[in-house]
């Protein structure tokens, strides 16, 4: 996981939490359902952080270290939370049951081939409370391939300091060679550092199946974190589904 260990320094000033993404977490919340919240692909904690200091219970997964790293630095103040290292196939072993929220965020399911994340689906569902629900976002692959879309915006942070150029090598509709430069000037000489690795598209169509297939329903399909209806142009899809 070489990638995100280099991406680890800048990872919160790319990628922070959203407000729509806030207003979602706390309307969770005050649902007064979420006891305990699981978090695959946690990265660096950033999400589950709306959670513990809630007082819910939060436990976080990752597979790189680095990250695991500064998730559990982020987190250490709230004793109910923990970070382990760990991929989608360990979510069984690290999340005691019940769970009543799981997370996947982040366009974290597609660096697992398909099968894993149907998997991993599974996984997700048998740690899930029978009331609970599971809150998924990747990116709408079905409108990247249809556009044959081989470049996505830049993402940029401190005032053009950062840079992360991030573009798209189809090997057919299920693998594509995810090829990104990221830039940072801090002063001196900018660093550079230039990764590529495979990601396994997940389309619409195939998550709905996936899903109920593992176990869930009342799945609902939205384009973003502030619940606009998902449509084929859609950049992302947020997926919000149940266990009733």
């Amino acid at each position: 996981m070489a990638f995100y260990t280099d991406l680890s320094d800048v990872y919160d000033a790319l990628f922070p939490v959203s407000e729509a993404q806030r207003a979602l977490f706390d309307r969770l919340l005050a649902s007064g359902r979420v006891r305990r919240v699981a978090d695959a692909g946690c990265g660096s904690g950033a999400q589950l952080l709306p959670f513990a200091s809630a007082g819910v219970e939060c436990v976080g997964l990752d597979p790189d270290p680095a990250l695991v790293a500064l998730a559990r630095a982020k987190l250490s103040p709230f004793p109910r939370a923990r970070v382990e290292t760990g991929g989608f196939s360990d979510i069984s072993r690290i999340v005691s049951p019940p769970a009543d929220l799981v997370l996947c965020l982040g366009n974290s399911l597609v660096h697992v081939p398909q099968d894993e994340a149907a998997r991993f689906l599974r996984d997700a569902a048998s740690v899930t409370s029978r009331e609970g629900e599971i809150l998924l976002q990747i990116l709408n692959y079905e409108r990247l391939l249809l556009g044959n879309v081989t470049t996505l915006p830049l993402v940029s942070a401190e005032e053009g300091a950062i840079e992360f150029r991030r573009s798209y090598v189809w090997e057919g509709n299920r693998k594509v060679r995810f090829q990104t430069t990221l830039r940072i000037s801090r002063g001196g000489e900018p660093r550079i550092v230039r990764n590529d690795i495979p990601l396994y598209p997940l389309y619409p169509d195939e998550l709905r199946e996936m899903l109920s297939r593992a176990g869930f329903s009342g799945i609902r399909f939205f384009g973003d974190f502030a619940g606009s209806g998902f449509t084929p142009e859609s950049e992302a899809l947020v997926c919000l589904a149940g266990k009733q």
